[in-house]
């Protein structure tokens, strides 16, 4: 029966039914499949944001905070509202600019993964187009 249980997941693409139905306990069958489905969507959530973090190929960064103390925002702006891209739901763009190493690539990155995080599918763009010096087209 196992052999068959395991057969069946592995066609309906029931990755973690496969894997660990023999270690869900429970008083009903209804509870049962409820827990087993549950565990299913949830792995299946965790696995579609690692594959967003993966594709987005966004910078790898440390654990260390972001310091704040430096930046300047417009009015009206927050860093709440920055990092939990609520400037995304209202359309709007943001603007990094700075010299070399005052955290625009690092804050960026942590918008994106928490725009990741929290949207889902939703798009998130890179650009790393920024430059501090004006072009000089002769």
């Amino acid at each position: 029966m196992d052999a068959l249980i395991k057969e069946y997941s592995k066609r309906l693409k029931l990755s973690w039914v496969r894997q660990h139905f023999h270690e869900v306990e429970a008083t009903t069958n209804e509870e049962y499949l409820l827990k087993i489905l549950e565990n299913e969507i949830q792995q299946r959530e965790v696995r579609k944001i690692n594959l967003l973090f993966k594709q987005s190929s966004l910078p790898r960064i440390t654990g260390k905070p972001f310091e704040w103390g430096h930046i300047q925002m417009g009015q009206g702006l927050t860093q709440d509202h920055i990092l939990h891209g609520g400037f995304i739901e209202e359309k709007e763009n943001l603007i990094f600019y700075g010299g070399v190493g005052t955290g625009k690539t690092y804050l960026s990155t942590l918008i994106g993964l928490n725009a990741i995080q929290q949207q889902g599918k939703k798009r998130v763009c890179k650009i790393f187009c920024v430059n501090s010096q004006p072009l000089n087209y002769n």
